[in-house]
């Protein structure tokens, strides 16, 4: 019984790994679609929605999300960051790579260059909402309160 387990999965890790091979996309096996950041005072809400290839979902089931969680964080690239709740299409973080400027309620948000460039990126503050598309970094910062 646990032969034929071990079998198993040794087949689906070599077919998996033989069509990632084949595959020219950088990608891999997780595709982020959109990331959304809600910026509050103190920290960002983050919201991103991403893709997984079929075949890995079972993977990812049978031996856990570690591997999806450390390359959600490797694409993002957020240093100051915790993952509050993650599922196989979805994760909400907070980035506390916010800070307080001037002391009067001020806050930046600086600068940022993701892992990968990601299709739609929507940034909102309590007074304003910016859309991007096809960004691999925010050139400028936000400032907001």
């Amino acid at each position: 019984m646990k032969f034929g387990l071990v079998m198993l999965i040794g087949c689906v890790l070599i077919l998996v790994s033989q069509s990632y091979a084949a595959e020219t996309e950088p990608e891999g096996y997780l595709q982020i679609k959109s990331v959304s950041i809600s910026l509050m005072p103190g920290y960002a809400d983050v919201h991103v929605e991403y893709v997984l290839e079929d075949a890995f979902r079972l993977i990812a089931f049978m031996f856990g999300e570690n591997d999806i969680k450390s390359r959600l964080l490797q694409k993002l690239a957020f240093s100051n960051v915790s993952i509050i709740s993650m599922n196989y299409t979805a994760a909400d973080l907070k980035v506390y790579d916010v800070q307080p400027v001037y002391g009067d309620g001020l806050y930046w948000f600086p600068a940022h260059t993701f892992g990968c460039e990601i299709p739609k990126v929507v940034i909102s503050t309590n007074l304003s909402r910016e859309m991007y598309e096809n960004v691999s970094s925010l050139e400028n910062g936000v400032v907001y309160y």
